[in-house]
């Protein structure tokens, strides 16, 4: 399986590289109803767009689309198993045309949101390979979990995860860098009160920013720093069956 990579709105983009038992966690009946203002809030209909700019990156363009919900058992945070956990379903479609090469991405995130206002990706699913990795359980043919950490914490601080990559690694995590980011202006709009992560991986890592109320609003390379793919439009579909996507400049 190929890494991707996700510093999600939807994503792509986040996660716990410190001990992610280090305090309790537990899922309420109330899991479902993710509320973490620095990647929503989102339920059922919201979706967001994001367009790339720059020299290599003009062709990208990510949507996300929360389109219903989901029970997960099995998921693992620490030693600790959890079953029938609510979740919202967040489709992500990433479509990649650089250098004329095209390669599309279509997968499914089941997010859950735990008593303290923590956000957490459960499983993944992949629509090309028809298959679904489970946070902490699924293991790689090394015997490690593709993915096991923590997609956005309830209070921002530097060195806590914010995004997601995988399959993580010793030398694959995703952690804040930078806080109080009081404003932020993209190529598409200006936001407030944002925070900046880096997820790594050799040879390079990646760049994205999440603000208030918005989620993750911008992403980038930082070996190509005039690339970036922006935040074009977000809002809540009245349908969650058919969705009209912005794809004109």
């Amino acid at each position: 399986m190929k890494k991707k990579h996700l510093i999600l709105s939807v994503m792509i983009a986040v996660l716990l590289s410190v001990s992610p038992m280090a305090f309790a966690v537990e899922f309420g009946p109330n899991s479902a109803k993710i509320t973490n203002p620095y990647f929503g809030p989102v339920k059922v209909g919201s979706w967001s767009f994001e367009k790339g700019v720059g020299p290599n990156w003009s062709g990208r363009l990510t949507y996300s689309h929360v389109f219903g919900k989901d029970v997960v058992s099995g998921a693992k945070i620490g030693s600790e198993v959890f079953n029938d956990v609510k979740c919202l379903k967040m489709h992500i479609t990433i479509i990649d045309n650089v250098g004329n090469v095209g390669e599309h991405h279509l997968m499914e995130f089941s997010m859950a949101q735990d008593t303290e206002g923590n956000v957490w990706i459960l499983k993944v699913y992949n629509h090309q390979t028809d298959s679904a990795i489970i946070l902490g359980a699924t293991q790689q043919p090394n015997g490690e979990p593709w993915f096991k950490s923590m997609l956005m914490p309830t209070t921002p601080a530097v060195g806590l995860p914010a995004g997601i990559i995988i399959p993580e690694t010793d030398d694959s995590d995703c952690e804040i860098v930078e806080v109080g980011i009081s404003t932020l202006v993209t190529a598409f709009g200006t936001y407030q009160d944002c925070i900046k992560a880096h997820c790594n991986y050799a040879p390079n890592y990646e760049v994205g920013y999440y603000c208030w109320g918005a989620g993750l609003v911008r992403s980038s390379r930082v070996n190509t720093p005039d690339d970036v793919i922006d935040r074009k439009g977000q809002g809540t579909a009245t349908t969650i069956k058919a969705v009209v996507i912005p794809l004109g400049d």
